[in-house]
């Protein structure tokens, strides 16, 4: 059975792209027709796309094919003879890609020999030229520009000169300029960022290696954590799990200017504070201890609730639906009864919400880099019903004594009432812990505020 599907859909698959070869191939004519043979020639070659061994796209390609070969080389001529050396080099170019792709379908079309050989004589006059003038413009310091004529250098002969340490020096150099007066002005993630990009595309120029590892080391905001104070119903494992993760979060950013130190430095720093409040002397802490910022944080619990599963009773029917056969007219009807029933419909709700209110502070300068109260909450609940019976035939509504009836008895055997309580029979019976509740939540606050400090950036 298998085999067979593959059969039949691959022959669907030939017959749509024979279709389209067809398709493509009468377009083509109607180009030629109109003596457009460059479309001409476009069509056919989808066609063959289509379908390689569509003779007439095959014997159309040939005559269209031809003719804008044909044509191309004449434009190769005639801008040779003008002295247009760009002209001929890239109309032939472009003739040499036509003739290739026709090539890859089977169709072999010429260029002109009288092009050719023009083409050959025009590419290094045309190269050699360009280079110099790439040369003038690399000596007046106008990298932009001979960056753009090296690159054609490049791309139409690969060793001509010096043209790879040239176009080094133009795509470099005006980088590596612009990173040192960004240097000086004490911007070092800029400056950062362009040794960087000097790095990764060149491996090395002049001295980017270490003014790059200078400036990272002069942008580097190496940040000490005092443990986290739990406040508002909060304990102090609780606190020392949100640092955890704020820790893990910082430590995991994909930022080379953040890097958060060990808790001994974190004491060491404060034990240095002190010290130097207490005898008034003058201690640049960062510098000391390489220790640029102090994070601190305050942790509440905004709400913990573990909640009680609440179980309450309802009243309901059960539907039993009896086929009789009338005896007068001998047909088939459907009796409907209700037994009265009791079921149970349960609810639980659990949360967990929990605050940072955090300040970053420079150990330098003493200045706020970050600040600000981090709030996460999140909660569950569930709502099922159980019935000890079959509960497809569970009905809901009202009654107010099980063994007689009453004015007050309510069926409710409606298919909106009815497929409501049926999803309360099915629905979800587990919930999530509170404890669970407070960990997502942690790991909530720890990952905004994590973004925040990542975001911070004090040349901006």
């Amino acid at each position: 059975m298998k085999q067979f599907l593959l059969l039949a859909l691959s022959a669907v698959l030939l017959l749509g792209t024979g279709c389209a070869s067809k398709r493509y191939a009468k377009k083509g004519m109607k180009f030629e027709q109109a003596g457009l043979w460059e479309m001409a020639a476009d069509a056919y070659m989808h066609s063959l796309a289509a379908k390689r061994d569509n003779v007439d796209a095959i014997i159309g390609l040939k005559r269209s094919g031809q003719r804008v070969l044909d044509e191309r080389s004449l434009k190769v001529i005639k801008a040779y003879e003008d002295n247009d050396l760009k002209q001929c080099v890239y109309t032939f170019i472009d003739a040499e890609k036509f003739q290739t792709q026709a090539s890859a379908l089977g169709v072999e079309l010429s260029i002109s020999s009288m092009a050719t050989e023009y083409f050959n004589d025009a590419k290094p006059k045309y190269v050699e030229k360009i280079y110099a003038e790439a040369q003038t413009l690399l000596d007046a310091d106008k990298f932009q520009q001979s960056e753009a004529l090296l690159s054609e250098v490049k791309m139409l002969q690969p060793d001509y000169g010096n043209v790879q340490d040239m176009l080094k020096v133009s795509k470099c150099e005006p980088l590596y300029r612009e990173a040192k007066g960004y240097m000086d002005a004490g911007l070092y993630r800029k400056a950062f960022a362009n040794l960087n990009k000097i790095i990764g595309e060149f491996n090395t120029y002049k001295d980017s290696r270490d003014l790059r590892d200078e400036a990272l080391q002069k942008a580097l905001i190496t940040i000490s954590i005092t443990d986290f104070k739990p406040v508002s119903g909060a304990t102090p494992e609780l606190a020392k799990s949100l640092q955890v993760s704020v820790v893990g979060k910082l430590n995991a950013l994909d930022n080379p200017f953040i890097k958060v130190i060990d808790a001994a430095s974190t004491d060491r720093i404060i034990e240095e504070q002190r010290h130097s409040i207490t005898t008034g002397s003058e201690l640049e802490v960062g510098k000391l201890l390489a220790a640029k910022a102090l994070l601190a944080g305050e942790v509440s619990v905004l709400q913990y609730s573990q909640g009680k599963l609440n179980k309450k009773e309802k009243r309901g029917y059960l539907r039993e639906d009896t086929k009789v056969k009338d005896p007068a007219t001998g047909k088939e009807k459907v009796t409907v009864d209700y037994k009265k029933v009791i079921y149970f419909v349960y609810y639980q709700r659990n949360e967990g919400a929990i605050s940072l209110k955090y300040q970053l502070t420079s150990t330098e300068s003493g200045a706020v880099m970050v600040s600000d109260m981090v709030r996460s909450s999140h909660s569950d609940e569930i709502s099922y019903a159980t019935f000890d019976g079959p509960s497809a035939k569970l009905v809901p509504g009202f009654w107010e004594r099980i063994d007689a009836p009453s004015p007050k008895d309510v069926i409710s055997d409606t298919p909106h009432e009815v497929k409501a309580l049926q999803e309360l029979l099915k629905a979800r019976r587990n919930i999530v812990s509170a404890s669970t509740l407070m960990t997502n939540a942690i790991e909530d606050v720890a990952k905004r505020t994590a973004k925040k400090i990542n975001q911070y950036n004090p040349e901006q």
